[in-house]
């Protein structure tokens, strides 16, 4: 058989395309909203075609204007799957481009790489990734995407990110500490770089908050509740934003802007909220904070929050004063997510104050116990309390006595009767102003979102509750050593 000489070029016209590799693509669209509709993302069980919301519109230009934005928002409203379409159109479109989400924990970050990657079949006629990673996904000659634990990890050793997303930012412990050691990353980028910070609302305290509820002329808490009722809003209900005094952006996404949720809420008994309690088979509380941008409530808050932050004036103090008496309280942990916390408390005339901690989790009981036992050498207490409720804490205690044998230890059981009591204590003590603690101690915080669900005492969802414990455990013995409430 003859082939034409037309023929055979047109077969090395293939061949050194296919060599080539990105030839055979087309061109990928620079503007965003054209690029997301080649994209493909799951809805409703089955794949479907990215077209964006209004309000994501309205999002992704914002993001273009303004370099750092802190956005409070409900619970699924697709922000984060479109902040991640932009991030993918520019790793697509600018091999300079680098990206990083930070995620509140491992689970968060595979879901996130999963619809990026979900989205990125949909360009396989445009881009060809390079890789199969979970947490860096790059694209073949172009840039790429960064998608990190933030209970785990930060950026320290990357640097020229170009994008910073903060996800759910009021339940990441050490989002401080991660945000300040990334601003090196993107040094070289200098005014160039696009900082999120984004949650769902949590507690009123903690770095979020802070981001949040500085520098605005009027209180965020009220925006919210405004957006919430449909009274206050920019461009389309549910959506609103502002200028604060120091130039962040500020952004609030309530349901009410994703069209899905309103036709909900018109057609279910009782609104879209009372779908939502059903769907997700929780309690008013959740929803009302996960999704109508309520913070939790002064009503079932346990300790006031001006007490709280007026005991936070202590000082960590590294030698035992010969004058003072001294108790310690331990909450323990196993490998799990709970921490193991060993808290030293001073006792000296009218003042109780936190001198010393121990706080850890996912470490052995071997190696707790040898924190815990050089907390106990080096301030010699009176008194050890262990909280042995689940088994665990038995096994410290009676590690603990046999190594300490001179030392007394009492053996703490929290029931539904012994811990409203213990924080009822630790109440009394901070109305009386005779309880302190370092203002650089997580005892702050977690007072702060300790809460009262009915006959239940705990720490919100995603926070801690094990310095509570500690403190109050520390504190029930030290009141409990005299038959005066002060030091004679």
């Amino acid at each position: 058989m003859v082939i034409s000489a037309a023929k055979i070029r047109a077969l090395e016209k293939k061949a050194k395309a296919h060599l080539i590799g990105q030839n055979t693509f087309k061109s990928v669209p620079k503007e965003w909203e054209a690029f997301v509709k080649l994209c493909t993302i799951r809805s409703g069980g089955k794949m479907v075609q990215f077209i964006p919301y209004d309000f994501q519109k309205i999002l992704i230009k914002l993001r273009q204007d303004y370099p750092n934005i802190v956005v409070i928002k409900s619970r699924q409203v697709g922000c984060t799957q479109a902040i991640a379409s932009d991030d993918l159109k520019d790793a697509c479109t600018n091999a300079a481009s680098s990206s990083v989400f930070f995620m509140r924990n491992g689970d968060d970050v595979g879901s996130l790489s999963r619809r990026i990657k979900q989205m990125l079949h949909g360009l396989r006629e445009y881009v060809l990734p390079a890789n199969d990673s979970v947490g860096y996904i790059k694209i073949k000659a172009l840039g790429d995407i960064y998608i990190k634990n933030s209970s785990k990890e930060g950026i320290r050793s990357l640097d020229s990110i170009t994008n910073q997303t903060y996800d759910e930012s009021a339940f990441i412990e050490n989002i401080e500490s991660i945000y300040a050691a990334s601003n090196a990353a993107s040094a070289l980028v200098g005014d160039k770089v696009k900082k999120m910070i984004i949650s769902t609302p949590s507690a009123k305290m903690g770095w979020y908050w802070n981001q949040l509820s500085q520098n605005n002329n009027e209180d965020i808490e009220e925006i919210c509740k405004q957006v919430a009722s449909g009274d206050l809003y920019k461009d389309i209900p549910g959506f609103y934003y502002f200028v604060d005094a120091a130039g962040a952006l500020k952004v609030v996404l309530h349901w009410r802007c994703h069209p899905v949720y309103t036709q909900i809420d018109k057609e279910y008994p009782g609104g879209y909220l009372a779908y939502r309690m059903k769907q997700d088979n929780c309690d008013e509380e959740i929803v009302l904070r996960e999704y109508d941008l309520r913070f939790i409530d002064s009503s079932v808050a346990v300790f006031t929050s001006d007490l709280v932050r007026a005991s936070a004036v202590g000082e960590w103090e590294n030698e035992r004063d010969i004058t003072a008496e001294y108790f310690i309280g331990i909450d323990t942990a196993t490998l799990g997510s709970d921490y193991c916390v060993a808290i030293v408390l001073k006792k000296k005339y009218n003042l109780y104050s936190v001198v010393a901690m121990y706080r850890k989790r996912q470490q052995t009981s071997v190696y707790n116990l040898f924190e815990i036992g050089r907390l106990i050498e080096q301030y010699r207490p009176d008194k050890v309390a262990i909280e042995i409720t689940g088994g665990v804490g038995s096994l410290y205690l009676e590690s603990l006595v046999r190594e300490f044998p001179g030392y007394s230890f009492e053996a703490i059981k929290t029931t539904g009767d012994s811990k409203p009591a213990m924080i009822s204590g630790l109440q009394l003590a901070l109305e009386k102003n005779s309880l302190v603690y370092p203002t650089k101690s997580p005892i702050k915080d977690e007072l702060l979102s300790f809460r009262r669900l009915g006959n239940k005492l705990e720490a919100s969802s995603g926070q801690y509750d094990d310095c509570v414990m500690s403190l109050s455990f520390a504190l029930l013995i030290a009141t409990n050593y005299t038959s005066e409430w002060s030091l004679i």
